[in-house]
């Protein structure tokens, strides 16, 4: 017995190929797309992402563990490349349905270099509002621009990858002529600010809008609910302390050897290729309620000096070079005031389900030619 055989002769490795577990997987698949669409409607698309997709596991009406789609996927891409082992046949007249299952794992594996790869932000916009940078849902960064009237093209960040702040903060070696740099004295992912009595205060920070209490709360499982904090020392001028809040509208003005510059604690900005005017928003309501059935933006996006109008809905997205941007959720402020939140996803691999696709597509193709001429020679 060759040594092929032997090892997919044992019983653990045929049952990792079987086709039961495709079938299952395949249905819980079922499940868990129409669960997160339908959950899209009332949580929004971020949070129904990744409640049912992202997740391994998430626990089904509060108790119930049920699998996420990132378990049922890695269950089947197991099972996949076991039964390519185990149980396809290499031959000539097989050629057809190799190329098939090679071209399902490509899928697996374009969905993985998505998974990790994709830059997923949302962009919210009040109706006339226009804006070219999107935001990320969780992740942080502190601002630094000087006070001019025209500071949009001068700001410098610095980015809180992972939610951890580092030692220190330099903003010299963005802009060699700024010699700013900040010790990070505290950094909560998740924290709540607020003015105390100045009595049982013993730090004094410098802060837009007179915070100069920051305590850490625990984390949210929803990123986009947790609202950063840091305080900053720096390094000149005495040594001043900044108070940072991530809920703050205005940003805290500091002054630096005469200069005034301004620093906001803020989620990060990634610039987009195009700028997006929301012109109007729609929203139909079921008959009878206020429960939203669907809703929809329409927008100017400018490219080049060249501008269109598009509607983005939340089963038609806008694709634009290696962006997309879906239809993900709506607010409405106590005045009435709508605005619209739109998805913004930048997928550098967005070509790879594609070949996925062909290859795919190439390998049933020739199958069925293999089995019609079986079926002419079975004639003859």
């Amino acid at each position: 017995m060759s040594r092929r055989r032997k090892i997919t002769a044992h019983s653990f490795l045929m049952f990792l190929s079987s086709l039961q577990i495709s079938v299952v997987g395949l249905l819980l698949l079922f499940i868990l797309t129409f669960w997160g669409t339908v959950a899209q409607v009332q949580h929004g698309l971020y949070a129904a992402q990744e409640r049912y997709f992202s997740s391994f596991y998430f626990l089904a009406m509060g108790f119930f563990p049920f699998p996420g789609a990132q378990l049922v996927l890695w269950i089947l891409f197991i099972n996949l490349c076991c039964a390519l082992f185990n149980r396809v046949k290499y031959t000539w007249e097989n050629t057809g349905l190799i190329i098939v299952h090679y071209g399902l794992v490509l899928f697996f594996v374009s969905a993985f270099v998505i998974f990790h790869c994709a830059q997923e932000s949302h962009l919210t916009l009040r109706e006339g509002q226009t804006a070219n940078v999107s935001q990320s849902y969780a992740q942080w960064e502190v601002a630094l621009w000087p006070k001019t009237m025209d500071h949009a093209k001068n700001v410098l960040a610095r980015s809180l990858k992972n939610n951890k702040a580092p030692e220190s903060l330099s903003y010299h070696s963005q802009d060699p002529s700024l010699d700013l740099n900040f010790t990070v004295k505290a950094y909560y992912p998740n924290a709540r600010a607020f003015s105390a009595p100045f009595a049982g205060i013993k730090e004094k920070y410098l802060n837009a809008s007179n915070l100069n209490v920051l305590k850490p709360v625990p984390v949210e499982k929803e990123p986009e609910k947790n609202v950063a904090g840091i305080i900053l020392q720096l390094e000149k001028n005495n040594k001043p302390l900044v108070l940072l809040y991530g809920a703050e509208e205005e940003p805290t003005l500091l002054t630096v050897d005469g200069k005034e510059y301004y620093l906001s604690l803020r989620h990060t900005h990634f610039p987009l290729p195009v700028t997006v005017t929301l012109i109007d928003f729609i929203m139909d309501k079921h008959p009878g309620t206020e429960i939203a059935r669907s809703y929809k933006s329409r927008v100017e996006i400018m490219h080049d000096g060249v501008s269109r109008e598009i509607l983005i809905s939340m089963n038609e997205p806008l694709r634009f070079k290696n962006y997309t941007f879906y239809q993900a959720s709506y607010q409405i402020d106590a005045l009435g005031r709508e605005a619209s939140t739109l998805a913004v996803v930048k997928n550098s691999g967005r070509i790879l389900p594609y070949i996925a696709t062909f290859v795919t597509f190439f390998g049933l193709a020739l199958h069925f030619l293999f089995s019609a001429f079986r079926f002419q020679r079975t004639r003859k």
